[in-house]
């Protein structure tokens, strides 16, 4: 299981965004389920339709369809850990979104997350104190938005 953000999967369906090779290519390397959050629901649906179009909207809820992408719930214990994670981090202002990626992440044991934020996902810590693994390579510098 591997966690995603809204901003990776926004930059797998924007073929212009510098990440979108990076982000394609990590998705397209493994037959993994790709978890995502529902606080980060409202943010990819926002990106997708004013950006992108209706239709890379209805292209990602095909996936969801297909079970490519799970969407997870955002528990009680979650919204708790969110708010202790961005109470901790606040200088950094991650925000309910990336929060809520971080403590997903932790509740279905797993470090992995798919994430082109490297300046938050590098300095957030796991509440063991243990670094998130980010599966994606660096975007591409051929592209830029």
């Amino acid at each position: 299981m591997i966690v995603a953000d809204s901003g990776a999967l926004y930059a797998l369906y924007d073929a212009d965004d510098a990440s979108h090779d990076a982000v394609r290519d990590a998705v397209g390397s493994t037959r993994e389920t790709f978890s995502l959050p529902a606080a980060c629901l409202g943010e990819l649906d926002y990106m997708l339709r004013t950006r992108l179009g209706i239709a890379a909207e209805l292209d990602f809820l095909i996936e969801v369809e297909r079970g490519r992408f799970v969407i997870e719930q955002l528990t009680l214990s979650d919204a708790r850990n969110a708010r202790a994670l961005i109470e901790k981090y606040r200088k950094l202002d991650i925000g309910l979104a990336d929060a809520a990626v971080a403590v997903t992440a932790e509740r279905l044991k797993t470090r992995r997350l798919l994430t082109i934020d490297r300046r938050d996902f590098e300095a957030i810590r796991a509440s063991d104190g243990t670094p998130f693994e980010i599966i994606v390579a660096r975007p591409s510098k051929r592209r830029r938005h």
